[in-house]
């Protein structure tokens, strides 16, 4: 048994956001029915299959044409018997088939329908086309990412996809809590934006207070020093002392003591105003390090500390990463390749689940078939809608 194995999760969602909100939900247990175009899911295809592979596990997908008479009749008859609506439309789209909130809790009332969108189902900015990167860049974030004299970079990862896909399916199952003691479905809005926005809280809050803007600051952490990237012998290692006592065990270990008598560096104030002195003391003490050797060192001393890994030091020699399994066998089904994917980030002492995934992503419309018998489709009807190209299927 697992904890969501009696609800049902139709899942219009195509990118990112939306296929790790249901992956979260259909490695619990749930009955994940992915709804893809007869194009399939637009990111199928980027990066040879690398962006779709990791978040859309535990699920089947039906392949049809929403546009055509009898292809919009199968979606409606899937989100009419859904526990769980997930879908990823610009606001508007979805009215035009009778499948919004709206319509739909008129024929389903229990139905929990979530929205997931770039920018949200209202506002001036509520049609446009949100791409993570899109996001870093309106939200703020992008502002304050790269140095000072150059121009903003964003984060290589899709940090606001993958964390409004979290966020989504945390929503989605308080509403599921909710309706289980007694309450009804519920509409969920939830944006990109939305949680880019909510990500720059301290740095909201602090110009609320101050009117100061915060500025670009590559390597360089804040609020304490030293704190920031060094370099080291053979690569380089982010630092943090964020006290006194950090502070007071870095400099012992290095055996430096001599500078925790040094009037320039006696405070927290006093090492952010010369942390650019203090940062070529310690620099020149870290380049008789490897970054690995010093991390261990600090590390075991207290200090917070990370030498700076590439993805090969991640997958190929990282001990920590086999520990923990943290990456476990996938496949991809555009490439027809077995591949290795990030496990799940939770473990449980009980066997609710163990990173590990259900089941590997499937091929576009892979259960079109599976689906529609399961709506009670006759097999006659099912060979005239693939004939007529309404519904598709590979594999």
């Amino acid at each position: 048994m697992q904890p969501l194995d009696d609800l049902t999760v139709v899942d219009l969602t195509q990118s990112i956001a939306g296929p790790v909100c249901t992956q979260l939900l259909g490695e619990m247990g749930a009955n994940v029915i992915k709804v893809e175009p007869p194009s399939g899911d637009n990111f199928r295809n980027l990066m040879g299959g690398s962006m779709f592979t990791p978040f859309n596990h535990g699920k089947q997908s039906v392949c049809v044409d929403m546009k055509t008479d009898d292809g919009h009749a199968v979606v409606t008859e899937l989100f009419d018997e859904a526990d769980i609506v997930v879908e990823s439309f610009r606001p508007g789209v979805l009215e035009k088939y009778d499948l919004d909130y709206e319509s739909v809790r008129t024929r389903n009332e229990d139905v929990i329908y979530c929205s997931l969108s770039g920018f949200g189902r209202t506002g001036p900015y509520s049609s446009y086309p949100g791409y993570d990167p899109c996001v870093q860049a309106v939200s703020g974030l992008m502002a304050i990412t790269g140095y000072l004299d150059r121009p903003p970079v964003r984060i290589r990862a899709s940090l606001i996809d993958c964390g409004t896909g979290a966020n989504a399916a945390y929503a989605i199952l308080a509403a599921v809590r909710q309706r289980d003691r007694g309450g009804t479905g519920t509409a969920i809005d939830i944006s990109l934006f939305d949680v880019a926005v909510s990500w720059m809280s301290y740095w909201v809050s602090r110009y609320d207070r101050t009117g100061k803007l915060p500025e670009r600051a590559g390597g360089q952490g804040i609020g304490s020093a030293p704190n920031g990237v060094f370099s080291t012998g053979d690569g380089y290692v982010y630092l943090a002392t964020l006290s006194e006592a950090m502070y007071e065990r870095l400099c012992r270990f290095l055996g430096r003591e001599d500078l925790l008598e040094d009037e320039r560096f006696e405070t927290i104030d006093d090492r952010l105003e010369h942390r650019e002195l203090l940062k070529e003391e310690f620099t020149g003490e870290f380049e008789s390090y490897d970054a690995i050797e010093l991390e261990k060192g600090l590390m075991d001393a207290g200090v917070p500390t990370g030498a700076v890994r590439t993805v090969s030091d991640i997958v190929d020699r990282d001990p920590h990463v086999a520990e923990r399994s943290m990456l476990v066998d996938s496949y991809n089904p555009e490439a027809d390749d077995e591949v290795v994917a990030p496990a799940l980030p939770f473990r449980f002492s009980s066997a609710i689940h163990d990173g590990t995934f259900s089941t590997r992503p499937p091929k576009k419309g892979e259960h079109t078939t599976d689906i529609l018998e399961a709506l009670s489709y006759p097999e006659e009807e099912i060979a005239d809608l693939f004939d007529q190209n309404v519904v598709f299927s590979e594999g």
